[in-house]
């Protein structure tokens, strides 16, 4: 009897049985059935995930002020501007063009006084004043970090290094300070619009740089970079003794050309002169405004 009720009981669990239900398997058991999933649908999509700042397809407009830190003579400062595209969180290209504000007398350092006053008062010194800079630049973005000074605020921040050409034309000063000896330096500029000397000196230069962008809102960023522009040029040459007389010689009143320098390099065949490969450092300070905004890129962003 009960082996009777077992067999019934056993009978009516199969007939209640789902006909979709499956059993586990042990792991080592062959089996072909296949079991039909799906994955919840996520109605809260996150776009972009633990990113403040999203650089792709936008456009990175900053006014800049310029410091160039290794003029030996001058002081210099730039005014200018940066636009750089974004193409994605880590490439873009950037196009710079800056202007030297300083020149003539007004931003000779102290060296230029203390140098000319051990030279004759009728020879002059020559000294370079840069004006128009362009350059042309890749930018590319390898680190995005986050910083939390003493716990009270987390700044946002990215590492950019560039790399590209550009053109830069300078002035060439001749200075001069025919009071020196007599206590009175008051120093003396001829610059290149001068006779003689002609025009600007024209170089094409290797832009490299470092810098940091700092976010300060979604359209909004405080940037500071730094770069070295690497050229060749030609000067004159007074390393040896036929040379140096030669150049000196072009540059006396018998040879019509006192203010000889660096641009007589072009324009007399009769200078002798040597490759230089002179370097401008420039510090750069500025602000970044961001377009299209943060909502309408976000919008547009796949996750990541």
């Amino acid at each position: 009897m009960n082996r009777l009720l077992t067999a019934a009981a056993l009978v009516l669990a199969l007939l209640l049985t789902s006909p979709t239900a499956t059993f586990a398997q042990d792991d080592g058991e062959d089996s072909s059935e296949i079991v039909t999933t799906r994955a919840p649908e996520d109605k809260r999509a996150v776009k972009v995930r633990n990113k403040f700042f999203i650089k792709r397809k936008r456009l990175e407009i900053t006014p800049q002020i310029g410091i160039v830190t290794n003029n030996p003579l001058n002081d210099e400062v730039t005014f200018g501007a940066a636009i750089t595209y974004h193409f994605t969180e880590r490439f873009g290209l950037e196009f710079n063009g800056s202007y030297a504000a300083l020149g003539g007398a007004s931003n000779t350092k102290n060296l230029s006084t203390a140098v000319l006053s051990l030279l004759p008062p009728a020879d002059r010194l020559e000294s370079i004043d840069p004006a128009a800079l362009f350059t042309f630049s890749a930018v590319w973005t390898p680190m995005y970090g986050k910083i939390n000074p003493f716990g009270m605020a987390v700044i946002n921040l990215d590492f950019f290094f560039l790399f590209g050409l550009g053109y830069g034309n300078e002035f060439i000063e001749m200075l001069s300070c025919p009071g020196c000896n007599q206590g009175i330096p008051d120093v003396e500029v001829a610059n290149a619009f001068d006779s003689p000397m002609g025009e600007l000196n024209h170089l094409f230069m290797l832009n490299l740089g470092f810098g940091v962008n700092v976010f300060v809102t979604k359209w909004l960023s405080l940037r500071v970079d730094m770069r070295v522009l690497l050229t060749y040029d030609q000067v004159l040459n007074y390393d040896d003794d036929t040379a140096r007389e030669t150049n000196r010689n072009l540059a006396s009143p018998q040879g019509g050309n006192p203010l000889l320098n660096r641009i007589s390099c072009h324009t007399n065949d009769a200078a002798i002169c040597k490759a230089d490969f002179p370097s401008t450092f420039i510090i750069n300070i500025g602000g970044s405004f961001w377009v299209p905004g943060d909502r309408a890129v976000r919008s547009q962003s796949k996750p990541f």
